[in-house]
């Protein structure tokens, strides 16, 4: 059973069951969140006007990187996510928050249907055998898609 989702933002999205929609983005004007299982925070952003093609949508996961490696943070990995029908690109970046406390924050840009939608995607950082988790990032920015 999955949670189904009809963005005004011009994407729809089926996340996990138990999936909380978020009412009021902490994000800012033209962001959607949604809270996951495992403390995994998913903001979705339509930033159309910026960027206008797949290279452009590689940059502003750099962009978008930059907030966290300003934190002290370090780049994990970083690559295309490889979906199928989209180009995906993520810089994953592990830093601490406020409270101090392990997190990887992963910013995607994604191309799909000649349209823009940037991804973050923050959950806590359990461990260095299983971060970063690739894996579970693909599948989050794999449930979305860009009407």
């Amino acid at each position: 059973m999955s949670v189904h989702i009809e963005s005004p933002l011009g994407f729809t999205a089926d996340f996990p069951e138990h999936t909380q929609v978020l009412e009021d983005s902490a994000a800012g004007p033209n962001t959607e969140q949604y809270g996951l299982l495992g403390g995994v925070l998913v903001t979705v952003i339509k930033d159309d006007t910026s960027v206008t093609d797949a290279p452009g949508a590689n940059g502003w996961a750099h962009v978008m990187s930059d907030f966290y490696l300003e934190r002290a943070g370090t780049v994990l990995t970083e690559g295309a996510l490889n979906l199928p029908g989209k180009s995906a690109y993520a810089v994953l970046v592990g830093y601490s928050d406020p409270d101090g406390a392990a997190r990887v924050a992963a910013s995607v840009g994604v191309w799909e249907n000649n349209r823009f939608i940037g991804v973050v995607v923050i959950w806590p950082y359990v461990n260095p055998e299983i971060e970063p988790r690739v894996d579970m990032l693909k599948e989050i920015v794999s449930s979305i898609s860009v009407a």
